[in-house]
């Protein structure tokens, strides 16, 4: 057999062998993330889910002044709402209204924080934003509003 044609069978042996790998790459990666976000988590509110309505509707609202715990949990989700099931770690950030910039609070990980510690640090029509530290875990209604005491 000639030189070119073992050059040609050993490029073609290589470039199979990448390919054949390459694909189970790929297969990994898509199991991967077909993990992500498969857990439903919800903010509770002295151990009360929060948002007012479990669907892309939904909306965290507590008034400014309010004291409390903010926790982030897993929920199981019935007729009622949602019963907590397991505490996850999440980090706070607050939004500026005035200047739309989003702002780290936290940057150590929480399972619990004392809502009047972060109110604090807001201005009017700031958003206070939980987010999760585990791609595992969809968080759908992370956003905080805050409305005017009365």
């Amino acid at each position: 057999m000639s030189t070119e044609k073992i050059c040609f069978f050993i490029i073609l042996g290589i470039l199979f062998s990448s390919a054949v790998s390459g694909q189970s790459v790929k297969q990994d990666n898509i199991k991967a993330k077909e993990k992500n976000y498969s857990d439903c988590a919800a903010i509770l509110y002295n151990g009360k889910m929060l948002v007012d309505e479990y669907s892309p509707r939904g909306i965290c609202k507590l008034e400014a002044g309010m004291e409390g715990k903010l926790t982030v949990a897993t929920v199981m989700l019935n007729e009622e709402g949602g019963v907590p099931i397991q505490n996850l770690g999440f980090k706070v950030a607050i939004k500026n209204d005035r200047t739309n910039t989003i702002w780290m609070f936290s940057e150590d990980t929480r399972y619990e924080v004392e809502l009047k510690e972060i109110l604090k640090k807001c201005e009017k029509d700031d958003k206070i934003i939980l987010i999760t530290v585990d791609q595992k875990y969809s968080l759908t209604h992370h956003e905080i509003v805050v409305m005017p005491g009365s």
